[in-house]
């Protein structure tokens, strides 16, 4: 400290050297600290306090992060690990939507396996981009083939996007219950290169819990969320064959949410003298693809397009 003899020296320098630590700047002031004239006062930048700024606040103590986030506290700042729903600075933002298998974003190109079951004489073929959530009919799911010992299903995302959680669904097979009890994860941007999902901290695989029955959806989440272009499924236990439902959960790298933007309907005049009406649904996910429920001669052609807002 300086006493108060310094106040009226004319060699009296309280800033020199800096008393202040930690980037604090020192000022020369009146006050005193009690009775004591000290000549000088410590502005201390963010993240620090004390009279000479020497101590590190603990900025975790304000409970910063949101949504079930883990506080770590830095030097002058924090950092938040989120559950892989949630991303941001604090845990605010949900990055939780569906990414189109159930709603037909994701085209069938875009869905592929190692193998595909046929039945009744090769005439019934259970396709992987039949695995939709939800999807009914007769043949509502994929199945793998009966002689393939290392299944899988995959999902190409036309692009890099934060994938944070999975649901996987059954299916019934001639009225028979038949899911993936157990799966694994892995991930790629190029679909050659795969990394496999690994237990947090550790080198081990991580085994999802599936299904226990054949219409439930179950759902897991990633933490840390997948970013990858590519992702695909391993089932590892099945009941009876490996049939599969599914949707993945997630949004843009940018934590972008898909919404559905109001219809806006254009009329174009084909040469054909065909109508074609065309109800725009944008969500801000993939390249635009038409999807074409019914066409004939003389009425109206009707489309969805989703495009990129």
């Amino acid at each position: 400290t300086y006493e108060a003899p310094c106040r009226y020296s004319p060699n009296c320098r309280p800033c020199l050297p800096n008393p202040c630590h930690n980037g604090g700047t020192c000022e020369i002031s009146e006050a005193y600290r009690g009775d004591t004239f000290i000549g000088y006062v410590c502005k201390c930048p963010q993240g620090f306090n004390g009279i000479h700024c020497q101590h590190n606040v603990n900025e975790c103590e304000a409970e910063p992060c949101k949504n079930g986030g883990i506080c770590t506290d830095l030097v002058a700042n924090y950092s938040c690990e989120c559950p892989g729903e949630f991303m941001g600075r604090n845990c605010q933002q949900r990055c939780s939507g569906p990414l189109g298998i159930e709603g037909g974003i994701v085209s069938n190109q875009q869905i592929t396996a190692s193998s595909t079951h046929r039945a009744l004489f090769g005439l019934q073929k259970w396709y992987p981009y039949y695995a939709r959530l939800n999807k009914k009919g007769l043949v509502n799911a994929w199945t793998a083939a009966e002689n393939d010992r290392w299944p899988w299903i995959q999902i190409n995302l036309q692009k890099k996007m934060r994938v944070t959680g999975v649901i996987t669904q059954g299916a019934k097979r001639i009225g028979s219950p038949e899911y993936v009890k157990s799966y694994k994860i892995a991930y790629s941007n190029d679909g050659k290169v795969w990394t496999m999902y690994k237990v947090k901290g550790t080198k081990e695989d991580m085994v999802f819990r599936g299904n226990v029955d054949n219409n439930t959806p179950y759902a897991n989440s990633f933490t840390p969320p997948i970013k990858a272009q590519y992702v695909r499924l391993y089932p590892q236990v099945c009941r009876r064959h490996c049939t599969l439902r599914m949707e993945l959960l997630g949004c843009e790298l940018s934590g972008g949410r898909f919404q559905h933007l109001p219809q806006i309907e254009i009329s174009v005049r084909l040469l054909c003298s065909i109508s074609l009406v065309l109800f725009f649904s944008c969500l801000p996910l993939l390249e635009p693809q038409f999807r074409v429920n019914s066409c004939q001669n003389d009425q109206e052609l009707f489309c969805s397009k989703n495009c990129e807002s």
